[in-house]
């Protein structure tokens, strides 16, 4: 065989997935000839697809010792600097790419990409456009376009290149699941609830019952297990339909995350809640996640569900603690909850968390206790930095614990995470610190909240800007009365 029959042999193996034998393909094709370019760059693209950077990263160099101005090469390198996170170097392998050959469509969306997290955002832009009118029929160009026009706020823009996206490629989950976002983000519930649901049991799955999933069949009689999914936010906003499925079902029973069984035990004493890492054993008529309560209930702005609280606590020896802690605190003005980090493992952590040394200005405001609610790694910032803030990261074991801290305080201040959703659900006036791209719940623009009506929204004017918001809560919080009352939305 030829180093071209190899060659070939190892891209048919890779059509069928095959990976292993296509490196052995592409291997022998080397063997058979040391300067065979093409052999070279296939075998690195499979190297970097299984997690063995180094050894790619040694194939493209090969093919720039045989070929110096192989625009292939630079596009894979650049995409392997990608993925190590040095977005300088991989930008520059890509505008080398580009200027070795400028019509390469994929180099400028990947360009696009590395700009876009440099926040070089009128570059960024000017790259996925240039995509697009490279290779109109390029379903990730118009993909990227649209989601970054929509990252920008700029959604009547963004429509029509994620409606292309989504009609060159059926079934396409990232730009479906983004197309109906933004429609949610507008305030458009009946158009985008249907999308959603679909977008996202494409992008992440579903967990498999025997029993079937409900679709709003008559209840009456049958038994129903709800159960969670994603993230504990989630979990805490659309349980409040719980009460609803109750009033139309025989017997409803939760399946939640283990940190949040205590308190909804406490919110629904009527209901078996479960939290095992397996679901319930039991024999269900239907089933359904939580999460797609409010579609097939076909929720609209005017319709949420206005009962707050909707999660409640039993009063008790650990709520007499916290009220003995916090006593100490009397006379020093008002009580405030602090969190300015969510779950790190987040895909959008970056954007939504804020540096602790970023709210100084805050803590400097006379008049105020300061308490964190703070768990995770991101509660180690505390011992960092010397602060005003007391730290009682130990005691806040589950989201009942939580939940009991935050009745007590006149206010909780905190970034777009699970404890936004309790003090939330719990009724208690909230601050929430939103990025400029921020999750379709909060809308768009506005201050308040349909689902919380205690919640005050501080959204970023411009991405990456979290001095100014920090500056307008500083503002909101020294206009506070000085006598201690209830803190308005």
């Amino acid at each position: 065989m030829t180093p071209k029959n190899y060659l070939d042999l190892g891209i048919e193996l890779l059509k069928r997935g095959d990976r292993e034998d296509a490196v052995t393909a592409f291997c022998l094709a080397i063997k058979l000839d040391a300067k065979y370019v093409p052999a070279y760059n296939n075998l690195g693209l499979v190297l970097k697809d299984t997690d063995r950077p180094q050894e790619a990263a040694a194939c493209f160099y090969r093919v720039l010792e045989l070929d110096p101005d192989n625009s292939y090469a630079y596009n894979n390198l650049g995409l392997l600097w990608m993925e190590a996170g040095d977005r300088e170097q991989a930008a520059a392998c890509f505008h080398r790419s580009i200027a070795l050959d400028p019509g390469q469509a994929a180099v400028y969306n990947n360009l696009g990409t590395v700009l876009e997290e440099q926040y070089c955002l009128v570059e960024a832009e000017a790259a996925y456009r240039r995509a697009v009118e490279l290779r109109s029929n390029y379903p990730e160009a118009q993909y990227n376009l649209g989601r970054f026009l929509k990252v920008l706020q700029r959604l009547e823009e963004a429509i029509p290149y994620l409606q292309r996206a989504v009609a060159l490629r059926p079934g396409y989950q990232e730009a479906g699941y983004s197309l109906a976002s933004l429609y949610l983000q507008q305030g458009q519930f009946a158009k985008g609830w249907g999308l959603y649901e679909q977008s996202r049991r494409r992008r992440y799955g579903s967990r498999y019952f025997s029993a079937p999933h409900w679709q709003g069949e008559a209840l009456a009689g049958r038994r129903i297990l709800l159960y969670w999914e994603y993230g504990f936010g989630d979990t805490l906003q659309f349980v409040r339909y719980v009460p609803c499925i109750a009033a139309l079902a025989a017997k409803v029973d939760l399946w939640v995350q283990p940190p949040l069984a205590a308190l909804l035990k406490n919110t629904y004493p009527g209901l078996a809640v479960y939290s095992g890492t397996t679901a319930p054993v039991e024999n269900y008529d239907y089933v359904c996640s939580l999460m797609s309560l409010s579609v097939i209930l076909e929720t609209c702005l005017e319709s949420i569900p206005p009962t707050v609280p909707y999660v409640l606590h039993s009063n008790g020896a650990a709520v007499s603690a916290w009220q003995e802690l916090l006593g100490t605190m009397a006379g020093r003005g008002y009580k405030v909850g602090l969190v300015w980090a969510g779950n790190p493992n987040h895909k959008n952590d970056d954007n939504r968390s804020i540096p602790f040394s970023l709210l100084s200005p805050l803590l400097a405001v006379q008049g105020i206790s300061w308490i964190s609610l703070q768990v995770g790694p991101r509660a180690g910032d505390l011992a960092e930095t010397p602060s005003p803030v007391l730290d009682v990261s130990d005691r806040l074991t589950d989201f009942l614990d939580t939940a009991r801290l935050v009745e007590q305080l006149d206010l909780v201040i905190t970034v777009d995470t699970s404890v936004a959703h309790l003090a939330g659900s719990l009724g208690k006036a909230t601050w929430v610190l939103l990025a400029f791209d921020t999750d379709w719940r909060w809308l768009l623009t506005r201050e308040d909240s349909p689902w919380y009506p205690a919640v005050r929204l501080f959204r970023q004017r411009k991405p990456g800007d979290w001095q100014e918001v920090v500056a307008r809560v500083k503002a909101a919080l020294e206009r506070l009365p000085v006598t201690v009352g209830q803190v308005d939305q």
